[in-house]
């Protein structure tokens, strides 16, 4: 009886300093750290795109005209591509009576419906890539004499990212 008696014991004792062991071991690898030196770092720059535009042709009541955006991307590290282009306002230069000014402006109606659905990438350093809106301007049909000789410009928004 003795035997088994200190061979149980001698059991327990052991399976006390496994788990024991275990532990030990299980928290020294949750308290193990390390570090490293500063690891520099940097963004890339973009510069922004250049846009200009033009419209082709003047305007009779009804008709509409193209506008063209010539695009030109100054990075010559990364590619810009055209994410949206949006119409923004339409400016009156100049009509005959001032005082119909407001009325003009509000005959000329803008739309980017007729902009190429795929828009361009430039590659670095592209220059004079023309985007073409088709019908981008168009003059309502029941414009009247008041807006005869008017001359106006149009703008627009347009955004880009950088890509690789």
């Amino acid at each position: 009886m003795r035997t088994n008696t200190a061979i149980k014991a001698a059991l327990a004792t052991f399976a006390v300093g496994a788990v024991l062991g275990v532990g030990g071991f299980a928290i020294a690898a949750f308290v193990q750290e390390s570090t490293t030196d500063p690891v520099v770092g940097s963004a890339e720059s973009f510069s922004a795109v250049t846009v200009t535009g033009a419209q082709t042709g003047t305007l009779l009541p009804g008709e509409s005209a193209y506008v063209t955006l010539t695009l030109t991307n100054p990075n010559a590290n990364v590619k810009a591509k055209l994410v949206s282009v949006t119409p923004g306002e339409v400016v009156v230069d100049t009509v005959v009576d001032s005082a119909d000014a407001v009325y003009c402006q509000g005959q000329i109606e803008l739309s980017t419906l007729g902009a190429d659905p795929i828009f361009p990438t430039l590659a670095v350093s592209e220059a004079n890539f023309p985007f073409k809106l088709t019908d981008a301007v168009t003059l309502k049909p029941d414009t009247d004499i008041r807006c005869q000789g008017m001359t106006y410009h149009t703008t627009w928004t347009t955004t880009f990212e950088a890509v690789r």
